[in-house]
């Protein structure tokens, strides 16, 4: 029993020093940052400085479901309470 104990405590203590971030660079105009488990999920984000000064970032999730953006103000987005079209024929 006494070995068993020992042996969980040590596989505790391996997996508290193990890091979950696998990327942080962080440069004037960029940074990236990923945490997780290598080769099964991770999840992370980048941001970069455009030369018109504009700040963009991207939030992701890849795991065993693909790589999928969860948030991003790099591309536009849709106005979905835009007004529809009126269809109305009075001639």
């Amino acid at each position: 029993m006494k070995v068993l104990l020992l042996a969980l405590l040590g596989l505790v203590t391996v997996a508290a020093a193990m890091p979950s971030d696998i990327i942080d660079f962080e440069e004037d105009h960029m940074e990236h940052e990923q945490e997780g488990v290598p080769g099964t999920a991770v999840e992370g984000e980048y941001s970069w400085v455009a030369p018109d000064g504009n700040e963009y970032h991207v939030k992701y999730v890849a795991d065993r479901f693909g790589y999928r953006v969860v948030d991003d103000n790099v591309v536009p987005r849709m106005r979905s309470d835009a007004p529809e079209a009126d269809d109305d024929d009075d001639n």
